[in-house]
Parts: structure tokens; C-alpha cells; sequence
């Protein structure tokens, strides 16, 4: 076990995607269901890291996860950017 891989993280990912309120969401913006496979995989990917004794091959695991390359609080990196609404290069506040 190690602390390079927060795998409560990636559960809680899977758990949200697979939740009715973000399928019903889905279905409305994109015409079908999510299945989720990016974040189930990335479950698996967080379980083999946290069982490796290597902490830099558990950062490895922990860089190809989807969850690591496409969320997080980047709003570039946002699921419907650029398909719900478009990017703005500087707030609306300013």
C-alpha cells in the first residue's frame, strides 16, 4: 500500500458516473448513457497501483488514469467543454 494513489477518489468518480442524476444528464446532452468504462478502469488502475510497493510505478498507474489526464479542477479539462458551451479565454468578471 502507498499514498501516490487516492483510490476513495476514483471509486467516488466511478460512483458519481454510474449515479442516476449523471446518466439522466448525460442522456440529455449527448443522446445516451455513459458506460463508464474510463472510470471503472481507472478503479482498476488505482487497485493495481495501491498494491504496488514501487511508489514511482504507482505514480506511473496514477498518470494514465483517465481521471489524472481529462478531470480534476481544470475547466479546460471539463467533459462537456466545447460540446454544452465554449471555453472563454478570461472570465466574464473581468
Amino acid at each position: 500500500s502507498n499514498d501516490v494513489v487516492n483510490l476513495s477518489r476514483l471509486i467516488d468518480e466511478w460512483g458519481r458516473c454510474v449515479s442516476s442524476g449523471h446518466q439522466r444528464s448525460h442522456l440529455y446532452r449527448m443522446g445516451s448513457f455513459d458506460r463508464c468504462t474510463s472510470q471503472w478502469t481507472d478503479v482498476k488502475l488505482g487497485l493495481k497501483a495501491k498494491t504496488t510497493t514501487d511508489p514511482k510505478r504507482a505514480a506511473e498507474i496514477w498518470a494514465k488514469t483517465h481521471y489524472k489526464k481529462n478531470l480534476g479542477s481544470d475547466p479546460a479539462n471539463s467533459p462537456t467543454a466545447d460540446v454544452i458551451w465554449e471555453l472563454k479565454e478570461e472570465p466574464c468578471w473581468n
